[in-house]
């Protein structure tokens, strides 16, 4: 009986392979309480993935979309330091496996993912500005009274790669995905889909190498396009 209800639960099952793209903005959500005049601001990204999706029935499938994100974020200088700057800009290979749960009619839909990812932090950059305290030239620049500290130093700007530390950096991430979207079929071959997401770490960006650390976590909020294309009506049916 089992056997039978399996049969019939994958009767109908569909294997779709496609490509996704589109923006983010990411958070750095951290304590800085303890840093003075400085503040953490969300900085834009892109991702651009390939979703491939296990449809079993008309409501429900199985979707894991490797992809390319990055998780950028801005750290900027208040006050005195106005001016002061850094943008980090972080690059990871991410995988989130999701149930998918859709709704509507034959051809447009609307559907709910829900799942876990994890994720590799493949590369950064780093470029800002801050002031050049060795600059000998400084003296004849800066006034009695300075307004700022890019008025007392010449600001020295950089961008460079961002140089890991196995000490430091924890490189591997791990948290949960949610997103919804519209799915339009064009025809049994293929469909178009825009999608609004959500990601969240479990997982501390640092390890553990001082007493008293503050963690730092990455939400992501994102909305990509996309397609994805019926493998069994393309090149036959695999079941």
């Amino acid at each position: 009986m089992v056997f039978l209800l399996l049969i019939s639960f994958t009767s109908k099952a569909q294997f779709y392979l496609g490509i996704e793209a589109g923006g983010n903005k990411n958070y750095l959500i951290t304590n800085n309480s303890a840093q003075s005049f400085t503040t953490y601001n969300s900085a834009s990204g892109i991702s651009i993935g390939i979703p491939v999706l296990y449809q079993f029935n008309e409501w429900f499938a199985l979707q894991a979309s490797p992809s390319y994100t990055q998780k950028n974020y801005q750290i900027n200088r208040t006050g005195f330091f106005q001016g002061i700057y850094q943008k980090n800009t972080n690059g990871y290979i991410q995988l989130p496996i999701m149930g998918n749960f859709s709704f509507g009619g034959e051809q447009l839909r609307g559907y709910a993912n829900l799942g876990v990812y994890g994720a590799y932090w493949l590369s950064g950059n780093v470029k800002g500005t801050e002031p050049n305290i060795l600059n000998p030239n400084d003296t004849a620049y800066s006034s009695s009274n300075p307004s700022s500290a890019l008025n007392e130093n010449y600001g020295y700007t950089y961008n460079e790669k961002y140089t890991f530390s196995s000490i430091k950096d924890n490189r591997l991430e791990l948290g949960w995905v949610a997103g919804m979207g519209i799915s339009y079929e064009v025809n049994s071959s293929y469909r178009f889909f825009i999608e609004g997401k959500y990601t969240g770490s479990f997982t501390d960006q640092q390890k553990k190498y001082q007493t008293n650390q503050v963690p730092r976590y990455n939400d992501t909020f994102g909305i990509s396009i996309g397609c994805l294309f019926s493998l069994d009506n393309l090149f036959g049916s695999f079941y």
